[in-house]
């Protein structure tokens, strides 16, 4: 037993510093519930510790029966938690600006220097990104029925001069903070305190894995301010994107639900790669043609083929390309480039095409 205590104490003391340091975050990744999640998508305060800081709900996602592999499908896309099975998620809009809040496990100390982390991923819905995350420390909770934005100075500023941008993966946001002795709570969110007229249009952001730990005095603070990309797909390859200008090319890649012009999110990859092309070649635009098999009635057919093509250019402007470059058409059966009379054939009647011209 003595022998057994000994080695207890010896390996306690051998365990470096700061894989002993505790994070004053409780619940940091959201896995524990305070209320009923629902069918996953509720506000945050179901998340226990957590609470909405304004008027505007807060998001909270979680994946309900183990459906979906972990991986908590939402009105904003779909997304795989940085850890566990939940994640938080925060709305940036012109008519409101979603914060959240949490108590402390402990008030920190006066001239110490802690390290503040949390990991945050653009969703695959939104139309624009933000430029700054910040925490504010307060002591007291910072609570108000204001839904339009916090105009103050947060205690902690996270800035990307391109804008958080990254879509299915995480960015580690990470800085470290002296210490004035009164920060029992934290508020976290896009803060306006230079911009007070609030922000356009709409981005909305997931949150994971929220900490704060107390830096050691044999620790490197200076190499601790940074932002790193972190992603569960590390060995994705993309495929070069070169399109010929003047010629149709497929988009193999999108797909809509049945019958429907609404695209499927196994879409977005490959619309982000046509996305970055047109970026990147200014003096191009694009024509995008749908088309359909010959089954139905053809009036419905154009429609449908029309819509389509629709939300492919809609979802371009989306992420930036100027409608002018953009033209769409439908033309229902019109142009198979397959036989119909089997399902092979038909398959591939069922498309959209784009071609790229010069200006």
């Amino acid at each position: 037993m003595k022998i057994f205590l000994l080695f207890l104490l010896s390996y306690f003391f051998t365990i470096p510093h700061n894989c002993l340091a505790q994070n004053l975050v409780l619940n940091p990744s959201f896995e524990e519930l305070a209320g009923d999640p629902g069918n996953g998508h509720v506000p945050v305060n179901c998340s226990k510790n957590w609470f909405c800081s304004n008027f505007s709900g807060t998001d909270y996602f979680i994946q309900i029966n183990g459906i979906g592999e972990g991986v908590p499908k939402n009105m904003y896309g779909i997304q795989a938690p940085h850890s566990g099975k939940a994640y938080a998620g925060i709305c940036i809009h012109r008519e409101y600006i979603e914060y959240m809040g949490t108590k402390l496990a402990k008030p920190l100390i006066a001239g110490e220097t802690y390290l503040v982390e949390f990991y945050v991923s653009r969703a695959e819905k939104s139309i624009t990104s933000v430029k700054e995350f910040g925490i504010l420390f307060s002591e007291k909770p910072y609570k108000t029925p204001n839904k339009k934005g916090f105009a103050v100075q947060p205690s902690i500023k996270f800035t990307n001069p391109n804008g958080f941008k990254e879509e299915k993966q995480w960015l580690k946001l990470s800085q470290t903070y002296l210490a004035e002795g009164f920060e029992a709570f934290l508020t976290l969110g896009h803060f306006i305190h230079d911009h007070p007229e609030g922000v356009r249009q709409f981005s909305h952001y997931y949150i994971d894995d929220v900490s704060i730990t107390l830096v050691g005095d044999d620790e490197n603070t200076e190499s601790k301010d940074s932002i790193v990309v972190t992603t569960h797909s590390e060995n994705i390859v993309i495929p070069d994107f070169s399109p010929k200008t003047n010629e149709s090319t497929t988009l193999e890649n999108v797909f809509f639900a049945t019958n429907k012009s609404d695209l499927m999110s196994e879409s977005y990859q490959e619309l982000d790669k046509l996305t970055q092309y047109l970026k990147q070649e200014l003096d191009t635009k694009i024509i995008i043609n749908g088309h359909t098999d010959n089954i139905g009635e053809e009036v419905k057919n154009k429609i449908l083929s029309e819509a389509r093509a629709k939300a492919v250019a809609e979802y371009l402007i989306g992420k930036g390309i100027v409608s002018s470059r953009i033209k769409y058409n439908g033309f229902g059966s019109q142009q198979p480039i397959a036989t119909n009379d089997a399902e092979e054939g038909r398959q591939k009647n069922r498309r959209v095409e784009f071609t790229i011209i010069k200006k």
